[in-house]
């Protein structure tokens, strides 16, 4: 099963899973169009979303463990800024429920920046056997703020770590460019069959 958590994103009148068209041409989408059945998309919060917000990364990693339950195979997650924290979060419920592991997640530069969970989102847990972490080394101020999470794992966790020299957006598929964050994440989603 294949889990595309997206990043901020402009408010919406459609469904969480409705695909956002501002990101069409981003990494997180492009994966899920790569990706066999079953899969599952989720759109990210708003910009300025923060604790009850209609979507958080608290109600996006609900989502996704959700899903996970409900479907059988290998779990693969793909997420981008808050979509990538959600995936993370995911990692801590699947471990607190005894559930499925998450084979692997492919991170684009995940950012915690609203306060839907309790969790330490700095650390992934055991309940992940790889992680691909794609990190954004030009910060703005607003990243700057809200760093990058997920920098820590578990022992026994297999933790790959790529730093490219773009912006937050870019990394993932933005118009400034990624600076290679595609073709070196690309790499490891093909290495662990999670593309059809």
């Amino acid at each position: 099963m294949f889990i595309a958590l997206e990043g901020s994103a402009p408010t919406i009148s459609g469904g969480n899973t409705e695909l956002n068209v501002d990101y069409k041409d981003y990494y997180v989408q492009k994966a899920l169009g790569l990706a066999g059945d079953p899969k599952m998309y989720h759109r990210g919060p708003a910009a300025g979303s923060f604790g009850i917000s209609m979507i958080n990364v608290r109600k996006m990693a609900t989502a996704a463990t959700i899903f996970i339950a409900a479907n059988s195979g290998k779990v693969f997650m793909v997420g981008w800024s808050r979509g990538a924290a959600a995936c993370i979060q995911t990692a801590h419920d699947l471990k607190r429920s005894g559930g499925k592991k998450i084979d692997a997640m492919f991170l684009f530069d995940p950012v915690d920046m609203d306060s839907s969970t309790d969790d330490n989102l700095d650390f992934i847990p055991d309940s992940v056997i790889s992680v691909y972490h794609a990190t954004a080394t030009q910060k703005n101020r607003w990243v700057n703020i809200f760093p990058t999470c997920g920098k820590t794992q578990a022992s026994g966790v297999n933790a790959v770590r790529g730093y490219f020299n773009t912006s937050h957006s870019g990394i993932a598929g933005g118009p400034d460019g990624d600076a290679g964050s595609w073709r070196w994440m690309h790499t490891y989603m093909l290495k662990e069959n999670a593309l059809r």
